[in-house]
């Protein structure tokens, strides 16, 4: 199949990140219990106990990488656990202080600062009856408790206080998260310490004001980071999962327009920091990563993973084997398919059942034709799927 081809049928076979979520939901299937071994072994009694895991998934166009991301995306979620899913073909992360920013913009941190405000007042402060929003606090005390309001505040802020230097955070982390907790329960617009959070920028002079002496840099953004996951467990009792898809961008030699192009410094230093992700992944507690991306282009030696030595070199293991092994940090979706035909059987069933919707239709070219090689097996047996069903609907016309 040549390029235009290619491109074509990318553009009209349904992908993961275009389906609505009962059709993800629907179709999914786990290739070897990739997705329940990760959620036995790691979400459940190693991450959520202060443990820390990355791993990469790679594998052909079509096997499954995007659908599998979102499927586990919904697990932890349900689970309790923070999800940050980023696109490497639209966010750039060449460096740690870009990935920190990527994630915390997709962060709920009005969610968590009101769960951390609760905490606070029933645990710290005693009142576990108060079931009112943490802006209500002050009010509730006064009128119902018949408290001093100006002691109140200051009893809030010394439990504030506590609470947070209870939890292992970075300092200035810390003082940020006891600002914006502190202008919440007094009910203050300003919101420059939460901007701080999210990495975004904030002026030398109104940071400073609020104590805060560095921007989000490469300097600290490993430990903001850090910070994050735990403060994030100490609330949910969970922690924090990235989810990084199409990290084949990395490698692209290519530019395309809406889409972050990567200098070959700018991928060394990408590829530095996935390898010190992994190196220190037992030093970042409540934390899991998952790199997703084309194995083709991830294992090209000129600007794949094995471009960058000290990366490739963490990613083999001492025991070579053609089988599967979901242990592993670098995980072969293609291998996954290819030991699980009941799983491919599974497959079919749940595409020739899934609606007919308009969107998937329109999606198929009227002239479908078997896909090569090239594509992963899960993205030709749907193909085939789809096309029969459309074909048969155009016969029954």
């Amino acid at each position: 199949m040549n390029d235009d081809a290619n491109i074509r049928v990318l553009a009209t076979l349904p992908s993961a990140d275009s389906l609505p979520d009962t059709v993800l939901q629907e179709t999914f299937v786990d290739p070897l219990g990739i997705e329940s071994f990760w959620e036995h072994w790691y979400l459940q009694g190693f991450v959520d106990q202060g443990f820390g895991k990355v791993k990469l998934v790679v594998g052909k166009p079509g096997s499954g990488k995007t659908h599998l991301l979102y499927h586990f995306a919904a697990r932890a979620r349900m689970l309790g656990y923070v999800v940050a899913s980023i696109d490497a073909y639209r966010d750039r992360i060449s460096a740690i202080d870009e990935l920190y920013r990527a994630v915390a913009g997709q962060v709920n941190w009005e969610e968590l600062f009101r769960s951390a405000l609760r905490i606070v007042i029933q645990e710290e402060l005693g009142y576990p009856e108060f079931d009112g929003g943490p802006e209500e606090f002050l009010t509730w005390g006064e009128t119902v408790r018949n408290l001093s309001g100006n002691l109140l505040r200051r009893d809030m802020r010394e439990a504030i206080d506590r609470f947070l230097r209870a939890i292992d955070l970075e300092s200035e982390f810390l003082l940020a998260l006891r600002v914006r907790m502190n202008h919440i329960l007094l009910e203050q617009p300003s919101d420059a310490a939460q901007q701080w959070l999210m990495g975004q920028k904030v002026g030398a002079t109104v940071r400073k004001g609020i104590g805060l002496q560095e921007s989000v840099t490469r300097r600290n953004a490993r430990a903001l980071l850090t910070s994050l996951a735990v403060w994030v467990h100490r609330l949910t009792r969970c922690g924090l999962v990235i989810l990084i898809d199409n990290i084949d961008a990395l490698a692209s030699t290519t530019r395309v327009e809406g889409r972050p192009y990567y200098t070959r410094a700018a991928r060394d230093q990408s590829y530095e920091m996935l390898r010190e992700l992994l190196d220190e992944s037992a030093f970042s507690p409540y934390l899991m990563t998952v790199w997703a991306g084309d194995g083709e282009a991830v294992a090209n030696p000129r600007t794949g993973f094995s471009s960058y030595p000290a990366l490739w070199a963490r990613l083999q293991t001492e025991v070579q084997s053609d089988r599967p092994n979901l242990f592993a940090d670098l995980v072969d979706l293609d291998k996954l398919w290819a030991e699980d035909a009941a799983h491919l059987d599974d497959l079919v069933s749940r595409w020739r059942a899934v609606p007919l919707t308009e969107p998937l239709a329109r999606g198929m070219d009227s002239s479908h034709t078997t896909l090569g090689l090239e594509w992963g097996r899960p993205r030709r047996l749907v193909a085939d799927v789809l096309g029969e069903r459309l074909a048969a609907e155009r016969d029954e016309r």
